[in-house]
Parts: structure tokens; C-alpha cells; sequence
């Protein structure tokens, strides 16, 4: 297992971590709250050979969800499937 922080500029213009976590043998990765600066994220996914399954977002702050959109419809990633919604659990 490969963990990975990247400190990122958010659409908000604050700074967040990212997290990459990668299984080494399948190559399968999830990115954590990708906030900002995507080209940042894809570029450590490409170094990293990564095949991304899941984003993982810890809650539904501007700064965990900003770059969401722009990362799943990025042509790099044209064939991820996702599903976005923000709730409460209560």
C-alpha cells in the first residue's frame, strides 16, 4: 500500500491536503478530497501507474469537493464512472 499527501491550492484559494492511496499489485488508487490544482493530482497518479476506483471526499466542504468535477471529466480520466452527492448523515 502506497499513501500519498499532496498539499493543494483550492478553488477557494486556501491550501488542503489530497490524499493518493494506491494497492501496489493492482495498481487501483483512491484520491482523497481532490480540492484544487488537478494537474498536480494527475501528475502523481501518472508517476504512480495508477488506475483510480474511488474518490473518497471526508466530508462536503468547498475545499474537499472543489476539484471533483474538473477531475472526473478530465480527458485523462474519460472512462470514470461517478456518481456525486453530498448529504448529511445523521
Amino acid at each position: 500500500m502506497i499513501f500519498k499527501k499532496i498539499r493543494v491550492n483550492t478553488t477557494l484559494g486556501i491550501t488542503t491536503n489530497c490524499y493518493i492511496i494506491l494497492e501496489e499489485t493492482s495498481k487501483e488508487a483512491m484520491v482523497v478530497d481532490p480540492g484544487g490544482e488537478i494537474e498536480k493530482i494527475i501528475e502523481m497518479l501518472e508517476a504512480l501507474h495508477a488506475n483510480v476506483k474511488y474518490i473518497y471526499l471526508t466530508h462536503c466542504h468547498g475545499d474537499h469537493i472543489g476539484g471533483v468535477t474538473r477531475f472526473t471529466t478530465s480527458k485523462r480520466w474519460k472512462n470514470f464512472n461517478s456518481s456525486f452527492r453530498c448529504r448529511r448523515i445523521k
